[in-house]
């Protein structure tokens, strides 16, 4: 059994990496850096575009949630991940962004 990663990424309100692990990046078969300032949305595919953005007004909202989703990884495969997704809020309650925890997930079970 394979190593379980465990990314880290956190994005500001227009959904811009702020910080991602390394476990993050190597998810995406990428590197902290090349992730550093990226829209998040540039590592979906666009036909899952919509659904993501629909998750992440719903952040926004200040749902929480746990949920499963495919990403596109710098090679172009996709990798199935499990998403626990946070909103953050400023001392004001305004929404400054998501702090996200990641692991990958295949569609059987496996990975």
């Amino acid at each position: 059994m394979a190593e379980q990663l465990a990314g880290i990424w956190i994005v500001d309100a227009d959904a811009n990496t702020l910080y991602a692990n390394g476990a993050m990046a190597e998810i995406l078969h990428t590197t902290t850096e090349e992730m550093a300032g990226k829209s998040s949305f540039a590592y979906l595919f666009p036909e899952d575009e919509p659904a993501a953005q629909r998750l992440f007004e719903g952040k926004k909202q200040g749902e929480n949630g746990h949920f499963h989703f495919r990403l596109r990884r710098t090679d172009g495969s996709a990798v199935w991940v499990e998403v626990q997704g946070t909103p953050m809020r400023n001392t004001a309650g305004e929404f400054i962004g998501v702090v996200g925890t990641f692991s990958i997930r295949d569609r059987n079970g496996a990975e």
